[in-house]
């Protein structure tokens, strides 16, 4: 696994190639550093959200809180039962001094971009020496969607840090695998522990590339034997315990919510994220502060997968490191395909894949495998090269890579998010978005048949800051409540009523709810078909209170998060047995440092990489503004305004023929030339010469944006993949687009060069698109 002499190890305690890491994961994080707050996304409000939650948790008393008591309305929600707590309670903990959960968010992207750089050039040094471990760092952190799609487009807190603290994970097993100390087995074990507590889903993907590359390291080394096998199997069973306070309650208790949702709706159809071949290989696109939303391409970089291709080929050169290599090359092959329309197929027969909801979030892993291999592409460097030649090999690589990332360096600006609160916690979700930070629903207990409006009188006692779930309207005549104290996990009453009543609450029954009326535990009820918590309560004066505690699950999952650490405590203060000497240890030699004339050169590019982001973020330059008429990045222009005042500005058409049963691409740039007071529909159609239709596209909003919505300054990119019948004949198609009132089923009409309506009820791109044989 990793090349060099004796006395590197010794080196690598003043490894200069740390530092260029070091400041590759700064001009990985500028935007992040210079520049307040955070962009308002979906995913960074889900996620900003529920580290105020976590935040208002701790201060109440909470140190980890499974159910949020103010979300969906008030009722209760048990996120954080299912969801990764880690980057949470990260976020929580930097934004502990100040209060601000945006600024714990934003630490807690920059960590990502930290570890991921660190991480990665340790993994790359550890194989390929200090100068692929150079040039894998500057792959992997300046990759587009390590660098901007994931931190700062989808903003999506918990992902960005899985991707980039997985190249930590595997350093640590790295080390292991050279060295299998008690120190190198508990830094793995803690390294995987992390991992697995910062996302649900990617975490699975790195855990089975990373067991398959350490399968396929023993075989090459004929190494099955206990003593290099225990190692690695204890850190994967200390890291998976460690975390079984997690992920132990979320599986056994997975049916006690609405989970299917994850996968039943449409928002989270996977059909809907594939990503073309062509586009995952294309250059980044420059961005249009004239367009209402950024647009991007998923893809893994240029620079990335041709330096990736280099390292790879270069198992044809030397064997020692080809066992990794053939593993990488595979996954990132596998990943590629996996993000396609090719794929289909494999995503319909495999059923744990739609869990990943989305293809393209696969361009994670795939930043790492393509990294990994593009460190391999030293290798092409003679035996034992010195002078200049190392040195210019690395800062060709890194000019490189840093060229083809200069569109995505000076992302657009964005306003500032604004404080955080329960207050716009709430208000957010009384205006139908994001109700229990989530899309779906899908952690909805399995007891709501039918899910509840907003109840008015809680509303407003959330909005006091005095929350009364008692449902007052469903109490008996002589019935009376009295709230006499509350937590986020707890509440008291003084109930007195003249008969037996059944004392309702606004609070979603959910596995861990008690009841008890002067202190004897009583069996509560669910309310049909709100799901609510129910509590009988005998006739007279009575203490009722109600709490949230551990289930036996939960209880055995502490319990073995416990004694896993109490073996992490053993193993740092003993010696195990099964450790092989240091003779025994196959691969235990240690990795070549950076040596110090390249560190310096590479620094000093790196230094000057990042004085010109910064430059071009102060100069507003690396960027560009259409405006009227123009959209400067469109393939073609076509002005072509529509009655009611729409107009198509230009559209992209990367490919003009196509085979029958096939897709392509295309792009229509839209504008408002005045208020829409309609929500127009948007169709493609490929016509026959026979006027017949042999490929069509429909959406209910171009650019799902709703018409009336659009302003008056931006344009919107409407991007379609239009299908083309499987039995359309040869020959020569004609290519139009139009919009459509939904409730009338007329078309909007072209205007001629004087605003006159015509006759032409649709916008002729081409009558050149060729349907091959």
């Amino acid at each position: 696994m990793a090349t060099g002499d004796p006395a590197a190890g010794a080196r690598a305690r003043v490894d200069p190639g740390w530092v260029v890491a070091a400041l590759i994961a700064l001009l990985a994080a500028w935007p992040l550093l210079a520049r307040p707050s955070l962009p308002d996304s979906v995913d960074s409000t889900v996620h900003i959200f529920r580290t105020q939650i976590v935040l208002d948790a701790w201060r109440a008393g909470v140190l980890y809180p499974r159910w949020a008591p103010d979300l969906y309305y008030g009722f209760g929600y048990p996120v954080f039962n299912y969801y990764a707590p880690l980057t949470y309670h990260l976020g929580a903990l930097f934004a502990l001094p100040s209060g601000d959960a945006v600024l714990g968010v934003k630490a807690v992207l920059a960590l990502a971009a930290a570890a991921g750089a660190l991480g990665m050039y340790g993994l790359g040094r550890a194989l390929w020496g200090g100068r692929g471990g150079v040039v894998s760092a500057a792959a992997f952190a300046l990759a587009p969607y390590v660098l901007f799609i994931d931190p700062l487009e989808r903003g999506a807190a918990p992902e960005t840090f899985s991707i980039g603290w997985a190249p930590v994970v595997f350093w640590a097993f790295a080390r292991l695998r050279r060295a299998p100390t008690a120190r190198a087995l508990v830094l793995a074990a803690l390294a995987l522990a992390a991992l697995l507590l910062a996302h649900n889903l990617l975490p699975a993907v790195f855990l089975g590339l990373l067991i398959v590359w350490l399968l396929a390291d023993l075989a090459a080394h004929r190494a099955w034997d206990r003593a290099h096998l225990a190692p690695w199997l204890l850190a994967l069973a200390l890291g998976a315990g460690l975390t079984a306070f997690f992920w132990l309650p979320a599986v056994v208790e997975r049916g006690a919510v609405q989970y299917q949702t994850l996968t039943g709706s449409a928002l989270f159809d996977y059909r809907h994220y594939f990503a073309r071949a062509d586009e995952l290989l294309a250059p980044a696109l420059w961005f249009d502060l004239g367009a209402l939303r950024t647009r991007f391409h998923y893809n893994v970089g240029v620079a990335q997968w041709a330096l990736a291709v280099l390292g790879a080929a270069s198992a044809l050169r030397a064997r020692p490191g080809r066992a990794t290599l053939l593993v990488f090359t595979a996954a990132g092959l596998a990943l590629l395909y996996l993000m396609t329309p090719a794929s289909l197929w494999l995503w319909e027969a495999a059923p744990i894949l739609p869990f990943l909801q989305f293809p393209t979030r696969l361009l994670g892993p795939a930043a790492l495998a393509l990294a990994v291999l593009a460190g391999a592409a030293v290798r092409w460097l003679p035996e034992g090269a010195g002078g200049r030649l190392p040195g210019a090999f690395g800062l060709a690589a890194f000019a490189a890579l840093y060229a083809a990332a200069v569109p995505l360096l000076n992302p657009p600006p964005w306003p500032d998010y604004g404080p955080v609160s329960a207050a716009r916690i709430l208000e957010t979700e009384l205006s139908g978005r994001l109700v229990g930070t989530t899309a779906g629903v899908e952690f909805l207990p399995v007891g709501v048949q039918q899910r509840p409006q907003p109840q008015p009188a809680l509303v407003e006692s959330l909005r006091a800051g005095a929350p009364d779930r008692v449902d007052r309207a469903a109490l008996p005549p002589g019935a009376s409540v009295l709230l006499v104290g509350q937590g986020p996990l707890h509440s008291a009453y003084q109930a007195a009523s003249p008969g037996p009543f059944r004392l309702r609450l606004f609070t979603f029954y959910f596995p861990g709810w008690s009841a008890s009326v002067d202190g004897r535990r009583v069996a509560v009820d669910v309310a049909r078909p709100e799901g609510w918590l129910v509590i009988p309560v005998p006739a007279g004066e009575h203490e009722v209170r109600v709490q949230f505690e551990e289930t036996p699950v939960r209880v055995l999952a502490w319990v073995l998060s416990g004694l896993s650490a109490l073996a992490v405590v053993l193993l740092v203060l003993g010696k195990p047995a099964f450790l092989p000497p240091l003779e025994a240890r196959v691969g235990a030699r240690g990795a070549e440092a950076l040596p110090l004339p390249a560190a310096a050169l590479l620094a000093g590019a790196v230094l000057v990489g990042l004085g010109l982001r910064a430059w071009a973020q102060s100069a507003g330059a690396w960027v560009v503004r259409s405006t009227g008429r123009e959209v400067v990045v469109a393939q073609h222009a076509h002005f072509t305004p529509l009655e009611a005042g729409p107009a198509l500005l230009a559209f992209d058409l990367p490919h003009t023929q196509a085979r029958p049963g096939a897709t392509f691409p295309l792009t229509l740039y839209w504008k408002a030339l005045k208020p829409v007071g309609v929500n127009y529909r948007v169709f493609v159609h490929l016509l026959g010469p026979d006027g017949q239709l042999w490929g069509q596209s429909d959406k209910w909003h171009p650019a799902n944006i709703p018409m009336v919505a659009w302003p008056l300054d931006r344009y919107v990119a409407d991007a379609h993949t239009v299908p083309v019948s499987a039995d359309a004949p040869p020959g020569r198609y004609r290519l139009q687009a139009g919009l459509w009132d939904a409730d009338t089923g007329a078309r909007l009409r072209v205007l001629d060069a004087a605003g006159a309506s015509t006759e032409q009820d649709s916008v002729l791109l081409t009558d050149q698109f060729v349907i091959t044989p």
